[in-house]
């Protein structure tokens, strides 16, 4: 494994989650803001036959594009370490870099809904938003075992510099999965979200850990 070439792909990761994680933690802060008056503002649109409000468009197709945009560049990122890493290890670099490809999916699949909301049907978007939401929880939860079986892999390996950091993304990943059953149960999202900051961080950490390992010649 070259060093140089290790060192400078796990930046560019590094670099990618804070990214991510960034845009994602402001989309959802700044989704929760607008939620509501955006809901009602397109609810009334679509009886009206009004044009879509610019905050509803914000929060159903501008924010979850440039967490798409994020993503997909993590994604490249996770390509060159996957280069870069020890022949032991790009098979679980491999199930990562698939497993957010597949949240990617997921994403676009989710911004179906604005399509379907153009439609001006009601009764459209109550279907099709069970079917879209349902495809979308099915990736989800192939995308976190992916990411589950990544980050053990990686934890375990004799061969992976950051053993120690990739321990805390695999506790980050439990912590997330567990988040979103708890996010789903009435009067428990306050803690589902507490959840979901803590998660981010350890990712962050997680990362910065892999960053800063020491790598044998």
């Amino acid at each position: 494994m070259d060093k140089l070439a290790y060192k400078n792909a796990v930046n560019k990761v590094f670099m990618s989650v804070v990214i991510v994680v960034v845009v994602g933690i402001l989309s959802s802060i700044f989704s929760a803001f607008i939620a509501t008056g955006a809901a009602v503002d397109m609810t009334q649109a679509i009886v009206m036959g009004t044009s879509m409000p610019f905050t509803g468009i914000l929060s159903v197709l501008i924010l979850p594009i440039l967490v798409i945009c994020a993503s997909i560049y993590q994604v490249i990122c996770l390509g060159g370490l996957a280069n870069a890493v020890h022949e032991n290890d790009v098979p679980a670099v491999k199930k990562l870099r698939s497993a957010i490809i597949l949240s990617i999916i997921s994403s676009v699949i989710g911004l179906c809904i604005f399509l379907v909301i153009l439609s001006g049907s009601l009764t459209a978007i109550a279907t099709l938003s069970i079917v879209i939401g349902l495809a979308c929880l099915v990736l989800s939860v192939i995308a976190y075992i992916f990411t589950l079986i990544a980050y053990s892999k990686l934890k375990a390996s004799e061969t992976f510099p950051g053993k120690d950091g990739a321990k805390l993304l695999f506790i980050a990943a439990i912590i997330a999965l567990c988040c979103g059953v708890v996010s789903a149960i009435p009067f428990l999202g306050v803690i589902g979200g507490i959840g979901a900051i803590v998660a981010m961080v350890l990712q962050i950490v997680g990362w910065l850990k892999i960053k800063n390992s020491e790598v044998a010649e």
